[in-house]
């Protein structure tokens, strides 16, 4: 009797759901129920316009005071229990795939009207050393998924932007540290300065907190000559 390779596998390793470790089926990294959070999670958002925070979950004074050097934020999630399990799987595991995943998967989710007017999507850089260390940048995967399913002439520019020396994590900082530990971080390629002067631009996160390190990309794009600046990231925090 034949048996597929895959299923012999499948027997002997059985996929398992990276959030809640119960037997996959069809999805390679979401079981169904936790397929269904994020679904719900991203529907019942009634996000800020501006700071894309959930005002369901926080008050949000942006509309009196908007100080930030781009325009609007876009978050697809909340970051809850179901976000912080995959991203800690496509940040710390090694799943690189995963982040592609998410934005392709997702990207759909994103209102055309975010992208009106834009003309190039541009990651968060990771620093050389961190990056190699861990072999590849989550946001420039995330990034790359989204430009997969976003089709409408927004143009992706991976190396556009470069993070100038190593920063702290910012997971445990306060807002006043977590500005001051990025200030002056970022600069534009001064091979990719003619590429960007004039363009409105798509900064592209993972996880938006404070919005100190998307703020200093924008600032390092504006100086080089960029008009608007939006930035879309896979959660806010």
């Amino acid at each position: 009797m034949k048996f597929p390779i895959n299923n012999i596998i499948d027997l002997a390793f059985p996929r398992i759901c990276i959030v809640c470790r119960e037997k996959l089926s069809t999805d390679k990294w979401l079981c169904a129920k936790c397929i269904e959070n994020l679904e719900n999670n991203s529907a019942y958002r009634e996000a800020c316009p501006l700071c894309g925070q959930n005002r369901q979950l926080r008050r949000c004074t942006c509309e009196y005071h908007w100080p930030q050097p781009f325009e609007s934020i876009y978050s697809l999630f909340d970051f809850d229990d179901t976000i912080k399990a995959i991203v800690h799987e496509f940040k710390y595991g090694g799943k690189k795939r995963l982040a592609f995943d998410m934005g392709k998967a997702f990207g759909e989710a994103v209102p055309a009207s975010f992208f009106e007017g834009m003309d190039a999507m541009v990651p968060v850089p990771l620093h050389f050393f961190r990056s190699l260390k861990r072999g590849y940048n989550q946001a420039d995967h995330f990034a790359r998924g989204l430009a997969r399913c976003r089709k409408e002439g927004i143009a992706y520019m991976p190396d556009v932007l470069v993070r100038k020396r190593i920063t702290k994590s910012q997971t445990k900082l306060s807002r006043s540290v977590r500005q001051a530990n990025v200030a002056g971080a970022f600069a534009v390629s001064k091979r990719k300065k003619d590429r960007v002067s004039g363009k409105n631009i798509i900064i592209i996160d993972d996880i938006v907190t404070t919005a100190a390190t998307t703020a200093e990309c924008a600032r390092a794009l504006l100086s080089a000559g960029c008009g608007k600046i939006r930035v879309l990231s896979l959660a806010r925090d």
